[in-house]
């Protein structure tokens, strides 16, 4: 979905008499911030020095949206100029007050709150670390088991009527919470038109638009604006998992493979279900993206058809593993085989040893990891702090010779509890 831009000059411009009006229509986010961005250069080149947008008529601003903001201000400053927003539309100005970003645009700076306190009992003091474990192939250091507590999750299942009457209710994503699944996180269109792979963590919100190549867009949580998503598959739990440790291989292979990982959760938890977040470096992953809008879905041609021919016109695999040092996000779920209810449809075979599990990853260049798994939300604010490269769905492809394997990881964090889906999302 692109930005209209229309130039409006009066005067010499190149003598910088008088301002340049870039009036701007549509949605600016990932996908179309470089479009804004090619045209402030334009008129930088021209000679432009006050450069003036009107965003009456933009419809949506994400964080993406955001950072291109800063960068065209920050160029046109370089330059010995100025890019100012003019005029905004209701969502952008409400976006950029909630943000108090608002001050950035007369040459002041405003970040995000880092600190938010999180739901009733998840901010006790934590016991002390353990010793370094070794469980299986995978070293654990600095255990902190997760106690008693669950986390309590919504739980989206699939649309029933594709293509007809389904709908994705609005569910809230604050600083304390996180989820994954398929969703959209704009509404100023319709969700299945835009609806794709989505992480969320700690009030960060990343997604991948249901197209080939698309751009990741992405909304950062303030204490004022938390965002929200249509979940049209996927669950949103809330509660900062309080069991932690940091992983790496135990053996002369450099990696983790995910399956074990997820299981070795299981057991440092003693559940049956557990909810986790890890910040890898990646040694590579295998995994699936949405191409193609719900919207154009019909019962019988859906993403969830099962049949390898339907998927395929839907799904983009990865042939083999990819994103390798690279550092991933990723929040999922595991459980010990199939569970009953509405979440066994909800997660796939991690591997071939028994565990069940769905989980998304969001990729960023790579960023150094500190050894030990420290404040979750410190960690998910230190990636978002960069820009991400992918969000996908982690699969397991254990096809002999032609077969991608499954994703593993050198080393990392991770963060974990027990979980329940909470009342209307079904066990």
């Amino acid at each position: 979905m692109h930005l209209t831009i229309e130039r409006r000059a009066k005067g010499d411009v190149a003598a910088g008499d008088q301002p340049v009006d870039l009036v701007v229509s549509g949605r600016l986010d990932a996908e179309s911030g470089a479009e804004l961005e090619h045209a402030v250069a334009e008129e930088l080149h021209r000679g432009a020095h006050a450069i003036r947008l009107d965003f009456v008529d933009v419809s949506f601003l994400s964080s993406a949206g955001i950072r291109i903001l800063f960068n065209v201000h920050r160029a046109a400053k370089s330059a010995g100029g100025s890019c100012l927003i003019a005029a905004a539309s209701e969502p952008v100005a409400r976006v950029l007050e909630l943000t108090k970003l608002a001050p950035i645009l007369m040459e002041q700076s405003a970040g995000r709150s880092a600190a938010v306190a999180p739901p009733a009992g998840t901010a006790a003091a934590a016991p002390a670390p353990a010793d370094d474990t070794r469980l299986g192939r995978i070293i654990f250091s600095g255990i902190v088991p997760p106690g008693s507590g669950q986390l309590r999750a919504v739980l989206a299942a699939p649309a029933a009527s594709i293509g007809g009457a389904a709908t994705a209710e609005p569910v809230r994503v604050p600083r304390h919470a996180c989820g994954l699944g398929i969703a959209a996180i704009a509404d100023d269109v319709a969700w299945d038109a835009i609806a794709g792979e989505m992480v969320a963590a700690c009030g960060a919100v990343f997604h991948r638009s249901p197209q080939p190549f698309a751009a990741i867009d992405y909304l950062l949580g303030t204490e004022n604006l938390v965002p929200v998503v249509r979940l049209a598959s996927g669950l949103v739990w809330e509660g900062v998992p309080r069991g932690r440790a940091a992983f790496e291989s135990a053996d002369d292979d450099p990696a983790v493979r995910f399956e074990e990982l997820a299981e070795r959760l299981l057991q440092l938890a003693d559940v049956e279900c557990v909810a986790f977040v890890l910040v890898a470096e990646v040694h590579g992953l295998v995994g699936a993206e949405l191409i193609r809008p719900l919207a154009e879905a019909t019962p019988e041609d859906h993403p969830g058809a099962g049949t390898a021919a339907v998927a395929t016109r839907w799904l983009s695999f990865s042939r083999e593993p990819v994103h390798a040092r690279h550092t991933a996000l990723v929040v999922g779920v595991a459980t010990r085989g199939v569970p009953a209810g509405r979440l066994g449809g909800f997660v796939r075979p991690l591997g071939e040893g028994g565990v069940h599990g769905h989980a998304h990853a969001v990729v960023f260049p790579l960023r150094p990891l500190k050894r030990g798994a420290g404040d979750l939300m410190a960690a998910v604010d230190d990636l978002a702090a960069s820009e991400p490269v992918a969000v996908m769905h982690l699969l397991s492809d254990p096809q002999p010779v032609l077969g991608s394997g499954q994703s593993e990881f050198v080393r990392g964090s991770c963060w974990f509890a027990s979980l329940a889906i909470g009342a209307g999302g079904g066990t």
